[in-house]
């Protein structure tokens, strides 16, 4: 109680003033009575009607700190204390100080104790898939009083039983005043689906040599086996060797009839910026593509699980080109795309003695010891007059990647090829030297209009805060020069600093990379 003695101090500061008085006697008059620190509709009517009929009724203590226990009560996840001021016409004002246990760690391991588990429950999985020995330890909670430690050791006692699902838990509200449900909410992972959505593509990107872009792709709605996100692009200069802003709209369903098959559509609606570098070895190659003021894409794609680790999709990709030339008329490039991934991940677990013991003895826990992921991806895209395209081109985009953590401590290798035949749009075309792929370079010097033939890798390796890294590829066009480029540098969070190794001038490039999604 001493705690608790101490927030509801703190929570009462703006009542010092009056601290000082002398302590107002039982039978003064309530001038009014209010709750500080919560909502009032988060009350239950009758207590809300018994707290406002308190004004103009004598003073009695009692009576307030059994008001006080009824919201603790109503609210489990909060602590209640009463405070009462004098007026200077000699009434007196009542205030009930509220604070939420959650907002002091220290507070809530205190706090919890007093209430008694009344109900352990469990949600999302039946009780057939937990063993016997679990179920009886999370229902020997029952009857004591709450503590946070061994409800957590529960917590990850399930998931390591159900390696597919993620845990969580909550308390509600108990059937009587000081008791508590526990309540062990059970969630099917995403890494255990057959088709996983889309990750985040949101990102705030600075490289030296090419200013700033911002991506940000929010949900709107959906539900577990929908999704749809609206993005807007704002500047992006880091992927392509265009500069594009505007918006992008993407709906994305998992379960078609069957949690095997997805299918889903983009629309997305692009204003283009150039480089004077990138339109003058345009204008000096007459077979690329030309450059265009804006682009407007949809795409629709099917996609299946082969197996829970092997997916394949394919679709139909269309976009109208409008020139920068208005007096010529706009590009079409339509292509079939279809595409093939492949990802694992290895979790390494060790088996380590709890402290606390049990009827038979000491207990064991598995705990992670490191976890690595595979992931790679074939896509092919092919522009053709099939589907009435003025472009005719094929592209082919090989990645992989493998990364191990440990602690916080991982280490990433990366690799990623690609060739284009034919006459491919300018948004089609590879680049290297920006903020993930030859980190020290710039795109826009190795290759101003992008090229058709491309190979990069990398490897990392963080700890924690810090990293380093290195980087190798070569980017060029059919018959072209095939130089390797090489470059390092080291991080601190998301700041960077790349360092070309083999280019005539060899300054420092700073990024700053902040991304918010997954994969490649």
């Amino acid at each position: 109680m001493r705690t608790l003695a101490l927030l509801l101090a703190l929570v009462a500061a703006p009542f010092a003033a009056h601290a000082q008085q002398a302590v107002v006697p039982d039978g003064a008059i309530v001038e009014s009575a209010e709750v500080s620190g919560l909502a009032l509709d988060l009350l239950s009517p009758g207590l809300q009607q018994e707290i406002a009929a308190l004004a103009g009724q004598p003073l009695n203590r009692e009576r307030l700190n059994a008001l006080a226990a009824r919201i603790e009560g109503e609210r489990p996840d909060v602590v209640a204390g009463v405070r009462d001021a004098a007026q200077p016409d000699g009434r007196v004002r009542v205030v009930f100080l509220v604070a939420r246990i959650s907002d002091n760690e220290d507070l809530a391991e205190n706090i919890n104790a007093r209430y008694t588990v009344e109900h352990v429950e469990l949600t999302g999985i039946p009780d057939r898939k937990i063993s016997q020995e679990l179920l009886d330890e999370l229902q020997a909670l029952v009857g004591k009083p709450h503590d946070p430690t061994e409800a957590d050791r529960l917590a990850r006692k399930l998931e390591a039983e159900l390696p597919d699902h993620e845990v969580s838990r909550r308390m509600r509200r108990g059937d009587e005043s000081g008791r508590i449900r526990l309540v062990f909410e059970i969630r099917r992972s995403e890494r255990s689906r057959w088709l996983r959505f889309t990750p985040s593509r949101s990102k705030l990107v600075y490289h030296q040599d090419q200013g700033w872009s911002g991506v940000i792709d929010l949900p709107i709605g959906g539900r577990t086996n929908n999704q749809f996100n609206f993005g807007f692009v704002l500047g992006n200069d880091d992927d392509l060797v265009e500069e594009y802003s505007g918006y992008r709209l993407r709906f994305q369903n998992r379960r078609a009839g069957t949690e095997r098959i997805g299918v889903g559509f983009e629309l997305s609606r692009f204003s283009q910026d150039w480089r004077d570098a990138t339109l003058a070895a345009l204008g000096a190659t007459l077979d690329l593509a030309r450059p265009y003021r804006t682009r407007l894409t949809f795409e629709p794609t099917v996609t299946v699980a082969i197996t829970p680790r092997v997916r394949a999709s394919a679709g139909v990709s269309t976009s109208e080109l409008k020139p920068l030339d208005t007096g010529l008329e706009s590009q079409h490039a339509n292509a079939f795309v279809a595409g093939i991934g492949y990802d694992q991940t290895w979790s390494r677990r060790r088996r380590t003695p709890n402290s606390s013991r049990s009827s038979a003895g000491r207990r064991v826990e598995h705990v992670s010891n490191g976890e690595q992921t595979v992931q790679a991806t074939y896509e092919f895209r092919a522009g053709t007059e099939d589907l009435d395209s003025d472009l005719i081109y094929q592209r082919h985009l090989g990645q992989a990647r493998f990364k191990a953590e440990r602690g916080g401590t991982s280490f990433i290798a990366d690799f990623r090829a690609g060739r284009i035949t034919g006459g491919a749009p300018l948004f089609e075309r590879f680049t290297l030297g920006d903020s993930t792929t030859l980190r020290g370079w710039n795109k826009f010097d190795l290759a101003p209009a992008g090229a058709d033939r491309m190979w990069h890798q990398s490897v990392e390796f963080h700890h924690r805060l810090f990293s380093y890294f290195f980087d190798a590829g070569s980017i060029w066009n059919e018959g072209g020069e095939r130089k390797i480029r090489l470059a390092t540098g080291v991080g601190f969070g998301v700041l960077f600093v790349g360092f070309p190794l083999n280019a005539d001038d060899g300054d420092a490039t700073f990024i700053l990379n902040v991304r918010f999604g997954a994969g490649f």
